[in-house]
Order: C-alpha cells, then structure tokens, then sequence
C-alpha cells in the first residue's frame, strides 16, 4: 500500500490549502486530458496521480504574492525541472 501525503506534508509554511487544492486539480485535468489524448486508460484516478506529483516533487505551486487579494488569485504551477532551470 502507498502512503497518501497528508496536507502538512505537501505544504509549506505559508502557502494557502486553496492553493493546493487548486493546483492539484489543474494538474489533474491536465493528466487527464492526456491521457485521453493518447488513448492511454487510466488505472488510477488523476486527482491521485496529481497528489503524487505533488507529493514527489516532480510539480510545484508558486503563489502570487498577493494571494490574500480577493480580485486577484493567480495561481500557477511548473514542472520542478523548470524551477532548476530559472536558478
């Protein structure tokens, strides 16, 4: 059996649960619209899949630096090779 990471796990100090949530479920669409582009069925669910990326370090959510402003929740998340890349 896998270990599912808790919320603390995928957090870190300072960044919003909705963020999480929300980045999770764009990657997930984003699993799933592959897959469906590619014939490939899915033997897990991809909100799952998307945890583990999450999880596994291969995504990771950046929050803007006003996510407390109401009019403006940009939300974005990259691929963590990009991240190495930018340094």
């Amino acid at each position: 059996m896998m270990h599912r990471p808790s919320v603390p796990e995928l957090l870190k100090p300072g960044q919003s649960y909705y963020s999480l949530v929300v980045a999770v479920a764009k990657r997930a669409r984003e699993i799933a619209q592959e897959a469906d582009d590619n014939g490939i069925i899915l033997t897990e669910k991809p909100v799952k899949l998307a945890v583990d990326d999450f999880a596994k370090g291969r995504y990771k959510f950046i929050e803007s630096d006003d996510i407390g402003v109401i009019h403006d929740r940009r939300l974005m998340y990259v691929p963590s090779t990009s991240l190495e890349d930018e340094e």
